[in-house]
């Protein structure tokens, strides 16, 4: 082989790679799009049942909540925790925690921060007992 045949085929393979990753996304979106309506049906159904749970035979689904804050503008989040030497709720990202706990002590979102809360529906395939 030459190095322009060696080139040309892993350009091939490259395209090829790239084919199938496309077709494999498009197939995986498709996927998640049926399994989040099932989502959606599940809270809907827990939501009018006032429950938090399903267990049967097929498995299990709860609902989680998840809280999460994200700082939409940083500099005016950076101005409010040196102004309110917050420096709690600064790491790598804005500590969740801090900013729930200003939350419930102020009834109000720091500047510069999106917050909000997502409920997660999820589910597991049943568990095998073990036998004593």
């Amino acid at each position: 082989m030459t190095v322009n045949e060696v080139i040309a085929a892993y350009l091939r393979f490259r395209a090829k790679k790239s084919q199938i990753t496309a077709e494999l996304e498009a197939k995986v979106s498709e996927l998640d799009a049926k399994m989040e309506k099932l989502e959606n049906w599940i809270r809907e159904q827990a939501d009018a049942q006032g429950v938090t749970s399903f267990k049967g035979s097929s498995g299990t689904a709860f609902i989680t909540t998840t809280d999460y804050a994200q700082v939409a503008d940083w500099d005016a989040m950076l101005d409010f925790i040196k102004t309110n030497n917050a420096y709690d709720m600064l790491e790598k990202r804005v500590s969740k925690t801090a900013v729930r706990g200003y939350i419930d002590m102020n009834k109000a979102v720091p500047a510069g921060v999106n917050y909000g809360t997502k409920l997660s529906v999820n589910v597991r395939k049943p568990t095998k007992k073990v036998s004593d």
